[in-house]
């Protein structure tokens, strides 16, 4: 029960993220998430699909999509790892395994937990 409490509290943390972020980051944001979410529901092998979300997520980005992104993925994965204490922390190294997670049955359920848990709360606002 203290998991199902705890993957809660990060899904309202990365909500939260997203809510602060600007009109036109957090439909960047969403679009990209949707994409991968596609990736994530397809038959490629957990090599392939992590291939192509970095491609969706990382490399085909600009610059200043890159700032946000990694942001994005810095305090998710942070929170994952290290709870709410270690959000900044992952920026600065661990984030090499956020392809793999994110192309994985957790990943895929986080995301579309989070895509899902968005929609509702913006369209209660």
């Amino acid at each position: 029960m203290e998991d199902k409490k705890s993957e809660q509290n990060i899904l309202e943390k990365a909500i939260n993220y997203i809510s602060k972020l600007s009109s036109s980051k957090k439909e960047k944001l969403m679009t990209i998430l949707k994409q991968v979410n596609k990736v994530q529901s397809s038959n490629l092998t957990t090599k392939e699909k992590a291939k192509e979300i970095k491609r969706i997520m990382w490399s085909d980005q600009s610059t200043n999509s890159k700032l946000f992104i990694g942001a994005f993925l810095g305090a998710v994965t942070g929170l994952f790892i290290f709870g709410t204490g270690g959000i900044g922390i992952v920026a600065l190294g661990t984030g090499v395994g956020v392809w793999v997670w994110l192309a994985t049955a957790a990943g895929g359920a986080f995301i579309s937990s989070l895509i899902q848990n968005y929609e509702k709360k913006e369209n209660e606002d």
